[in-house]
C-alpha cells in the first residue's frame, strides 16, 4: 500500500519475524503474510510552528462523569468505571456536545480531519461513514460542535471504539505473563504476531492485552485514500 511505509505481518501462518527489535528465536520460520495491523492516532500537524499545539475543552457535560455501560472484568487490562478506550460501549449520560478549541488560531493550526480528545479520537463525517460502512451499528459516535471563542468553526464525531478483542497469536507472540500480557525481557527472544482469526471481520478495535487503537489494513487503505489530515499510521510495537 504505497505511503503507508510502517507495516506489520500478522497472522495464523503469517510471519514469526520480531518487532522493534527484538531478537530472532532460533529456529523461527518465515510463513505466508496474509493481512497487516496498523496502530493509529490523530492530531498529527504539518506545520514549521514550535509551539504548543491547540487543545480541547469541553463547553457542556461532564466527561469525567461518563461511564461505560458494562465494566465487568474479563482477565484483560483493567476497566474503569469511566473506561476511556476499554473496548466498551459507553453511556450517553453526561457526554460533552459543545468543545472549545483553546491555542493558536486556524491560520497556524488548521482544524484537522482527526483529532484527539482525552485520549480518543475526535473525527470527521468522513472517516465516521468510512467505518459505519465496514461496521455498520458497532461504534458509537458522539456528536461534537467545534468553537473557537464565540464562533463555531466545525462538527466532529467523538469515537468510541466497541470491540474489544484478543488479537495476540496464541503461540506466535512471546513471552506472555501468567495473565496473558506480552511481557519482553532485554536481550531475551520475542515476538509480536497478531491473528488474523482473532480479528475476523473486526475493522477497528481496543486490545484486551494491549495498548492503543488498531484497525485492519482494509480499513487503512481506506482511510489513507480519503487524505484525512491529522491522521498518524504506526505499526503497533513492543516496548522492552
Amino acid at each position: 500500500m504505497t505511503g503507508l511505509m510502517t507495516r506489520r505481518a500478522v497472522a495464523v501462518g503469517a510471519t514469526a519475524a520480531m518487532l522493534g527489535g527484538g531478537v530472532q528465536a532460533e529456529g523461527a520460520e518465515e510463513r505466508k503474510v496474509e493481512g497487516m495491523v496498523y496502530h493509529i492516532s490523530g492530531g498529527k500537524y504539518v506545520t514549521d510552528y514550535l509551539g504548543s499545539q491547540p487543545g480541547y475543552k469541553a463547553l457542556d457535560g461532564d466527561i469525567d462523569k461518563v461511564e461505560i455501560v458494562d465494566p465487568t472484568p474479563d482477565g484483560g487490562g483493567l476497566i474503569t468505571r469511566r473506561g476511556l478506550k476499554s473496548g466498551r460501549p459507553m453511556k450517553p449520560d453526561h457526554m460533552p456536545t459543545k468543545l472549545q478549541r483553546i491555542g493558536r488560531g486556524l491560520d497556524i493550526f488548521p482544524l484537522l480531519d482527526v483529532d484527539s480528545y482525552t485520549s480518543c479520537l475526535l473525527v470527521n463525517q468522513t472517516f465516521k461513514d468510512i467505518l459505519e460502512e465496514l461496521e455498520p451499528g458497532v461504534h458509537q459516535f458522539f456528536p461534537m460542535e467545534i468553537f473557537i471563542k464565540d464562533e463555531k468553526v466545525g462538527d466532529r464525531y467523538w469515537l468510541n471504539i466497541c470491540n474489544r478483542l484478543d488479537t495476540y497469536h496464541p503461540t506466535l507472540t512471546y513471552p506472555r505473563n501468567e495473565r496473558g500480557f506480552f511481557e519482553p525481557v532485554k536481550g531475551e527472544p520475542f515476538s509480536v504476531v497478531f491473528s488474523v482469526d482473532a480479528i475476523g471481520n473486526h475493522h477497528a478495535w481496543h486490545d484486551k492485552f494491549g495498548q492503543g487503537t488498531y484497525i485492519s489494513d482494509t480499513f487503512a487503505e481506506r482511510l489513507q485514500a480519503a487524505v484525512l489530515s491529522g491522521l498518524h499510521f504506526s505499526e503497533p510495537k513492543p516496548q522492552q
